[in-house]
């Protein structure tokens, strides 16, 4: 029940199933657990855009950057958050940065 890595994993397999009520349960525990790791954070952040949960989705995705503002997935899906709240000229910022850090569209 200590176990941040456990509760990372679970979260992430349920995000895969779609269950992402159940998958922001175990990243919350994660991060209570582990509050570095930047990781749960991305993908709590990335479970609320599923369900449309914006704003709380960046911000997630703020603390996943603050942690390690390298990622630029983090950096992408916060630019597709804020795409869906209107907020275009932070969008593209974030959408840029994405790319300028690697990040090549599927």
């Amino acid at each position: 029940p200590q176990n941040a890595i456990a509760y990372y994993h679970r979260g992430i397999a349920y995000s895969a199933r779609e269950q992402y009520q159940q998958a922001i349960k175990d990243l919350d525990e994660a991060i209570r657990l582990d509050p570095q790791n930047a990781f749960a954070f991305y993908n709590r952040g990335i479970a609320y855009v599923a369900l449309e949960q914006y704003q709380r989705a960046i911000e997630d995705l703020d603390q996943a950057i603050k942690i390690d503002p390298r990622n630029p997935f983090a950096y992408y899906n916060r630019g597709v958050a804020y795409g869906k709240l209107g907020k275009s000229k932070k969008a593209q910022l974030d959408l840029q940065k994405a790319m300028e850090l690697g990040y090549e569209t599927p």
